[in-house]
């Protein structure tokens, strides 16, 4: 990343810190118990952005979710041929954010506005601009990779331990999405 870049991305973090609210209540949801749940991720290659349209079939199979919906990001000027907008898969690009590296535009706010139950932030490395959805979101649990700069903005966070595969995070995120707020098997007892 260039010097300029960098300072953009610095001013950028800045901004989102003094914007981030002071206190949240987050709803901890079940995933099986979900009504509208919400994906965004970083689109490296088309093989990463398979591997979310997977997950989201899956959802749609495995738990019924109807209401889902994805915001990819690709760090390129232009969308890839791949990334064109799906029913439930939006993206945005490098023109979409402003100076500020901030994404802006009516794809943004509408899903940033949306109340989702629960939000998931499939990145596997910091983002200003997908760090940025996911603050201003109104979702209600907010879950993504631990990391230092998402203390802040997340609900719950799962440590990778140093693994950096998608299909592998993916994978956690679902175990222990499953897991929250479960309902205790009823005893034969």
């Amino acid at each position: 990343m260039k010097l300029l870049d960098r300072i953009k991305e610095w001013l950028g973090i800045r901004k989102l810190l003094r914007e981030l609210p002071a206190e949240r209540r987050p709803v901890a949801v079940n995933l099986a118990l979900a009504r509208k749940v919400a994906i965004v991720y970083v689109v490296e290659d088309e093989a990463a952005h398979n591997h979310v349209r997977n997950y989201v079939k899956r959802l749609k199979e495995e738990l019924g979710l109807s209401g889902i919906m994805a915001l990819g990001y690709s760090d390129q000027k232009a969308l890839p041929h791949f990334l064109h907008a799906k029913l439930n898969f939006d993206a945005i690009c490098q023109k979409d954010l402003n100076w500020y590296r901030i994404p802006q535009g009516n794809t943004v706010q509408n899903f940033m506005a949306e109340e989702f139950e629960i939000i998931i932030d499939l990145t596997l490395e910091d983002r200003l601009p997908i760090q940025y959805i996911i603050a201003k979101s109104r979702a209600r649990f907010k879950v993504g990779r631990w990391s230092e700069s998402n203390k802040r903005i997340l609900d719950m966070m799962i440590d990778m331990a140093g693994s950096h595969s998608l299909p592998q995070f993916i994978q956690q995120v679902h175990h222990y999405l499953l897991m929250v707020n479960s309902r205790p098997e009823p005893s034969l007892n």
